[in-house]
């Protein structure tokens, strides 16, 4: 059964921010060159009158190379009858510079209905997200010093939801 709207109700909202808790989920970007990495942290909530999610990247990351060029990405948050513990804990440990995760993860890619970029099939519930502001970690860092011990600071995309469904 396919459920869809624009606006992410809150037993979905609380279901992406367990499993963020919990496992992590996976965010999926890209068309041409599309990746997949794990969030293990970001913030649900609504900014400037609009739903938002606020993903944190690092610089070093493929995904911030596609994120940053295509303004877009998608959160793909396990069905609650799937255990996708290894390949989020896989996906974290390989680099999207260097493999096609969707490939090497054995996961199946599907077109996203509003974004340009996949989704994974294996995954029951589908957030896609339009980047509405990119908050640079310098901007974060001189307001709260010694926020970041990396010297591989994040940078934080917010996204406005777009569309939201499950696919199961």
């Amino acid at each position: 059964m396919k459920e869809s709207g624009k606006i992410l109700t809150d037993k979905d909202s609380a279901a992406l921010m367990a499993a963020i808790s919990s496992t992590g989920v996976f965010v999926t970007c890209g068309l041409d060159t599309p990746n997949i990495m794990v969030t293990h942290w970001g913030e649900i909530g609504k900014m400037w009158g609009r739903q938002v999610f606020s993903l944190p990247i690092r610089s070093t990351k493929y995904s911030y190379k596609i994120v940053k060029e295509t303004k877009s990405f998608a959160l793909n948050i396990p069905a609650p009858t799937r255990d996708m513990r290894t390949e989020i804990s896989l996906c974290d440990t390989i680099s999207g510079f260097k493999v096609n995760k969707f490939e090497t993860l054995n996961l199946h890619p599907k077109r996203a209905r509003s974004i340009d970029a996949y989704v994974l099939g294996e995954c029951g519930l589908i957030v896609e997200y339009k980047v509405i502001a990119i908050i640079p970690p310098e901007s974060i860092q001189k307001e709260v010093p010694d926020l970041f011990g990396s010297p591989r600071p994040h940078t934080i995309f917010v996204g406005e939801v777009v569309d939201s469904y499950k696919l199961r």
